[in-house]
């Protein structure tokens, strides 16, 4: 999303139905979900905007079960891309590490995350 931002698309206060992250809009004047990759419409009258977003949101349910994939995707790999830059920096520091008891720390650090990459690999393959 911070990319979104830096490539000057503009974040609304309005949240997606599917996902529940926000919604954007880009340069050009489009409104999507960047989380669901789907356009939203969005009008101005009170009734018609529910009744618009209502509408984009419409989807069979193997649309909104493949969209809800997606989204857990997404999620466990930026989870996945933390924890791996967290072990990165922990390995670099341990390396240079004298203190027993910060040794200690560190290396009960990395068998925590390397448990919870574990754990994703394994919530993975039960989607």
């Amino acid at each position: 999303m911070a990319d979104l931002l830096r490539s000057g698309s503009t974040m609304l206060n309005l949240a997606c139905s599917v996902c529940n992250n926000p919604i954007f809009r880009n340069r050009d004047g489009n409104t999507y979900c960047p989380t669901c990759n789907r356009k939203v419409i969005i009008t101005n009258d009170k009734n018609d905007r529910n009744n618009g977003i209502e509408r984009s949101n419409i989807y069979s349910n193997q649309e909104h079960n493949t969209i809800k994939q997606n989204y857990q995707f997404n999620w466990l790999n930026l989870l996945q891309d933390v924890i791996i830059e967290k072990i990165n920096l922990i390995t670099t520091k341990l390396k240079d590490e004298s203190q027993l008891q910060l040794i200690e720390t560190y290396t009960e650090l990395l068998r925590n995350f390397f448990d919870v990459l574990s754990k994703i690999q394994i919530y993975r393959e039960t989607i």
